[in-house]
C-alpha cells in the first residue's frame, strides 16, 4: 500500500482535531446530543468521564454539530459567551502546584487548537475563539464558586455548565443570565455526603431519566426492577437527568473497577462511588429510603385489594391549620408493612365532621387494630367546649351505626419516644436487602424466620414525599455548620406523614407477635372493591 506524505499544513490540522475524533463516544454524550431540556444535571459514578463527555458536547456546539439545532452556537446568535465554573479558575493551583480545575484541561483535548484566537491568562480566565461558522468571536469564560455572586451577575450567557457541587445562591444567580439567549445549563457530579439542593431542585423534579444500561443491569440485579433506559414523570419542569456508572467509561477496564470499587464495604458507599445513586443526602432523616426499591405498584400487587385478615391501623396527625395526615397501614403475618392510602385534607376547608366521614368512607369494612391521632386533638376547641377527638370519636361512632365504616375509638399517640423512627429505618434496609415484597423469609440454622420490611403503595404520593424530604434542621450557613453543633431536631416541614407512621409503629399494639393467632380470613361487604388474598 502506498505511502501518503502529509504536508507541515496538512500534519497541523491533523493534530488539531486529533482531540476531538479521538473521543470514544458513550451514552453520556448521546443523551447529551439528543436531549432538549433546559436543565440537565449529569450525576454519575467516580472516573465515569462526564467532565470530558461534557466539554465535547460543548465543542460539537461551538462546530453546529449539536442534533438539537437551538443548542448550536449559531452566527446570527446575539449572545456569543458560554460560561463553565468550578470549585477553582483554571489559573488557581494548590500547595505543590497541582491544579484542581479538570474543565479547562478537558475542553482544551476535545477542542480543535486552530479555533483559539487567545487563551486564558491569569487576568481574563476566558478563551476567545474564532466561529468556525463565520459569526463574530465566542468567549468560553471561567468563574469559581469562590468569586462573588453579585460580580457574576448583569451578563447573558448562551449556556452554563457547573462543575461538581455549586452553592445554591450561585446556582440560583445563573439562571437569569440564561434569559436572552433561553439558553441552558448543565450540572455534573458525582453525589457525595454535602448534596442537598441538587437533589431536591435537580434529581427530584426532573421530567425525564436517561438510565445508562450499567445503571438498569445493577437496579435489576440488586432490586429486581426493571429500569426503562428513557425514563418519563409526572413533573412540570423541564429538567432532565442522566445517570452513569463508571462502567460506562469506555477507557477502563472491567477487571480494573472490579478490583477498585472492592474496597468499598458500605453498600451506600459503593453505590454512590460507582453508580453514582444518591444515599446520604445531608440532614435527610430517612436517608435509606430509595422510590426504586420502596414504592410499589398498587395495581401490581394488591389488584384485588388488601387482605382484610391483616393487621390494619390508621393514624391522624391533627393541626388546627395546616393540612391533616390520615395515613392508613397493613401489617402481614410475615411482618411486613404496607402503607396503602392516605388523606391530607385543610382544616380550614372542611370542617371535622367533613373529614371524619371521608376518613371512614376511605376505610370502608376494615377493621383496625389502632386507630392513633396527636394529642392536640384533646385542646377544649372554644366555639363547642369538647375536644376534636372527642367529637371524631363520636361521629365514628355513628358512622358504625349507619354502615358507613366499623367504627373505631381514637385514642392520642406517644409523643416521646423515638422508637418509631429506629423500626421504620430498620424495615428500610431491610426491604433494601430483599428488594421486593413477599421475599423477606429467611432460614438459619434450620429455623425460619422473617425480616420485617417496608412498603409504600404508589398511590400514597405525599408519603413518598416525606419520606424523601423530611431532613434535620441545618444552619443557615456552610461556615456555622463547620464550627456549632447539629441542631438535632426535625423540620416540621414534609413530617407530618413520616411522624404519624413513625407513632404507629412505635405502639406496642401494632405487632405481628400480639395477633398472630388472629389472622383469620373473613367476608368482606366491599366484594366489589376488596377481596382477601394470602
Amino acid at each position: 500500500m502506498e505511502n501518503i506524505q502529509l504536508t507541515q499544513d496538512e500534519l497541523e490540522q491533523v493534530n488539531d482535531w486529533a482531540g476531538y475524533f479521538n473521543f470514544q463516544p458513550n451514552f453520556t454524550l448521546k443523551c447529551l446530543n439528543s436531549c432538549t431540556a433546559n436543565i440537565i444535571g449529569v450525576f454519575t459514578g467516580n472516573q465515569h468521564g462526564k467532565t470530558d463527555s461534557i466539554a465535547r458536547h460543548y465543542v460539537d456546539r461551538i462546530l453546529g454539530k449539536c442534533p438539537i439545532e437551538k443548542k448550536n452556537m449559531r452566527p446570527n446568535i446575539p449572545v456569543r459567551t458560554i460560561r463553565f465554573a468550578s470549585e477553582t479558575l483554571p489559573t488557581e493551583s494548590e500547595d505543590g502546584g497541582e491544579v484542581r480545575n479538570t474543565v479547562y484541561p478537558a475542553f482544551r483535548k476535545r477542542l480543535p487548537a486552530y479555533l483559539v484566537k487567545k487563551d486564558i491568562t491569569m487576568r481574563r480566565p476566558t478563551i476567545t475563539l474564532q466561529d468556525p461558522q463565520g459569526g463574530s468571536d465566542i468567549n468560553v469564560e471561567f468563574v469559581s464558586y469562590n468569586q462573588q455572586t453579585q460580580s457574576q451577575a448583569g451578563v447573558q450567557r448562551f449556556s452554563i455548565y457547573l462543575d461538581e457541587h455549586a452553592p445554591k445562591s450561585f446556582y440560583e444567580e445563573q439562571l437569569p443570565r440564561l434569559m436572552a439567549a433561553d439558553g441552558d445549563l448543565i450540572m455534573g457530579l458525582t453525589p457525595v455526603e454535602e448534596i442537598t439542593w441538587e437533589y431536591e431542585d435537580i434529581y427530584q423534579r426532573a421530567s425525564i431519566f436517561y438510565n445508562s444500561p450499567n445503571i438498569i443491569d445493577y437496579i435489576k440485579k440488586s432490586t429486581g426492577k426493571l429500569l426503562p433506559m428513557v425514563q418519563k414523570t409526572d413533573s412540570k419542569y423541564n429538567i432532565a437527568v442522566i445517570r452513569g456508572a463508571t462502567d460506562d467509561n469506555p477507557t477502563l477496564l472491567k477487571s480494573a473497577i472490579d478490583e477498585k470499587m472492592s474496597g468499598y464495604d458500605d453498600v451506600a458507599t459503593y453505590e454512590i462511588r460507582r453508580y453514582g445513586i444518591f444515599h446520604a443526602i445531608t440532614g435527610i432523616i430517612y436517608k435509606d429510603f430509595d422510590p426504586i426499591i420502596h414504592v410499589i405498584s398498587k395495581s401490581k400487587y394488591f389488584d384485588s385489594g388488601i387482605p382484610h385478615e391483616w393487621i390494619h391501623a390508621r393514624g391522624i396527625d391533627f393541626h388546627e391549620k395546616t393540612n391533616w395526615a390520615c395515613a392508613w397501614i397493613v401489617l402481614t403475618p410475615q411482618d411486613e408493612a404496607f402503607i396503602y392510602n392516605e388523606y391530607n385534607p385543610s382544616p380550614e376547608r372542611f370542617v371535622t365532621l367533613e373529614i371524619a366521614r371521608q376518613i371512614a368512607h376511605m376505610s370502608m369494612d376494615y377493621r383496625f387494630k389502632l386507630n392513633l391521632i396527636d394529642p392536640l386533638a384533646e385542646k377544649t376547641q372554644v366555639n363547642t367546649g369538647l375536644s376534636a377527638l372527642s367529637d371524631i370519636n363520636r361521629y365514628f361512632h355513628e358512622f358504625r351505626r349507619e354502615g358507613i365504616c366499623t367504627g373505631g375509638q381514637w385514642i392520642t399517640w406517644d409523643t416521646k419516644s423515638t422508637r418509631g423512627r429506629d423500626i421504620i429505618k430498620q424495615r428500610l434496609q431491610n426491604s433494601r436487602l430483599v428488594g421486593r415484597p413477599f421475599s423477606n423469609r429467611i432460614v438459619k440454622n434450620g429455623t425460619e424466620s422473617y425480616l420485617p420490611t417496608i412498603w409504600i403503595l404508589d398511590n400514597c404520593v405525599n408519603t413518598i414525599y416525606g419520606f424523601k424530604n423530611w431532613r434535620w434542621e441545618q444552619w443557615a450557613n456552610r461556615e456555622s455548620s463547620l464550627t456549632k453543633e447539629d441542631k438535632n431536631k426535625p423540620e416540621d416541614k414534609y413530617s407530618h406523614f413520616p411522624i404519624t407512621y413513625e407513632c404507629i409503629f412505635k405502639h406496642p399494639g401494632f405487632s405481628v407477635g400480639r395477633y398472630r393467632e388472629q389472622f383469620v380470613k373473613r367476608e368482606s361487604a366491599y366484594r366489589n372493591y376488596f377481596s382477601a388474598r394470602g
